[in-house]
């Protein structure tokens, strides 16, 4: 049914899905040409960065809708029924007409032009590792095929030229909108792009979109993401600088934490001679595993401190948890945290990368810095 114009949803706030007219009001015309049939979830993004389903399409093969909206944003269509593709369009206040072919790539503007180049990469990209896939399987019985360092290699060179694509269009034309679906490309497992690699492009989009959509719930979001990923830069940058600095012959830093109690407790440098510290948390099994095994071979606990690094958002009840593995465990000793999870001042302090971590320190100093318990118990 070629062409077919359909009414599916009015909504308040200038923001709806219409039915074609003779109207000059601004409005952008979304024409699928799919030959799969189906039906899609049409969602967007609010500013506190929840997803809003605003309706369902029913896809006949060939279908034609309207978009209005006062504000300039990005609408995703989500396969509910059929074997259709994903798709994303930028739509606003401002006339267009886009097209998304039967390949689910969409084009009628710039931004969604780089949105269809997106979709047209990540499909390459699976055509090539699934020929790459078929080469190995073909030398799947010797181990020492000279090929296969070749053949990554040319993923390798394949990976990096896709990363530069992206990288390009992001110094090129920051105030996309459409530049925000490049955050979720990945190869294999790893972002190809991120905050921590990518922070100058970030930061420049970041600033573009702001001035260019001040008002689009998908920038706002977008906003909060970068402020977040800052913090988290400088809390990393933190965590190392501490894990080099804290290492055997430093004074131990001191620490302002509650004990289980809920009672404030100033941990001070002078305070520690010959005392292990542990750095745990409840929901670390080897930490515990470690612990219990230390105390059934008669390990005195006395000296023994326990900074804990309960507080994940996972957890129900943090306080809980942590009383409970001090109880079922048979754990003595000074009990301490702050309950911050994985932004614990302990993890920022003491420069903790890993779980468990053990200190021994003397007259202040630290003597040890180990993963292993019986290490720091000799």
């Amino acid at each position: 049914m070629p062409n077919m114009v359909k009414n599916v949803l009015r909504l308040a706030l200038g923001l709806a899905l219409v039915a074609c007219s003779s109207s000059e009001e601004p409005q952008t015309i979304l024409d699928f040409k799919l030959e799969e049939q189906g039906a899609y979830a049409v969602q967007y993004r609010e500013a506190d960065g929840s997803f809003t389903i605003v309706d369902t399409l029913v896809i006949q093969g060939a279908d034609r809708f309207v978009a209005r909206f006062d504000t300039t944003r990005l609408l995703s269509f989500i396969p509910l029924e059929g074997n259709l593709p994903v798709v994303h369009a930028v739509v606003g206040p401002n006339k267009s007409e886009l097209v998304i072919d039967s390949e689910g790539l969409i084009s009628g503007n710039a931004e969604n032009n780089w949105l269809g180049v997106q979709r047209k990469m990540q499909l390459d990209l699976i055509a090539f590792i699934d020929s790459l896939d078929r080469i190995r399987e073909g030398y799947s019985d010797s181990i020492t095929f000279n090929g296969l360092s070749v053949l990554d290699s040319v993923f390798g060179a394949y990976a990096d030229g896709y990363r530069q694509r992206i990288l390009d269009s992001l110094a090129a034309a920051p105030q996309r909108l459409s530049n925000l679906l490049t955050q979720y490309h990945r190869i294999g497992r790893e972002p190809v792009v991120d905050y921590s690699a990518d922070k100058a492009l970030f930061d420049g989009m970041k600033e573009a979109l702001q001035e260019k959509y001040p008002m689009a719930p998908d920038v706002t979001v977008f906003s909060n993401q970068i402020n977040e990923y800052r913090e988290a830069q400088v809390f990393t940058d933190q965590v190392i600088d501490s894990e080099d600095k804290f290492q055997p012959g430093a004074y131990f830093p001191e620490l302002f934490l509650q004990s289980v109690n809920g009672s404030s407790t100033h941990l001070k440098r002078n305070s520690l001679d010959n005392h292990v510290v542990l750095v745990w948390a409840s929901w670390c099994s080897e930490c515990r595993l470690q612990h219990i095994s230390a105390i059934k071979e008669g390990a005195d606990q006395s000296n023994w401190i326990y900074l804990s690094l309960d507080g994940l958002e996972s957890q129900r009840n943090a306080v809980a948890e942590w009383q409970s593995a001090i109880l079922q465990d048979g754990l003595e000793g000074l009990q301490l945290s702050d309950l911050g999870g994985q932004k614990s001042s302990v993890i920022s302090t003491l420069g903790v990368r890993t779980l468990p971590l053990y200190f021994r320190v003397v007259d202040g100093k630290i003597l040890k810095r180990t993963n292993s318990l019986q290490e720091a118990l000799k």
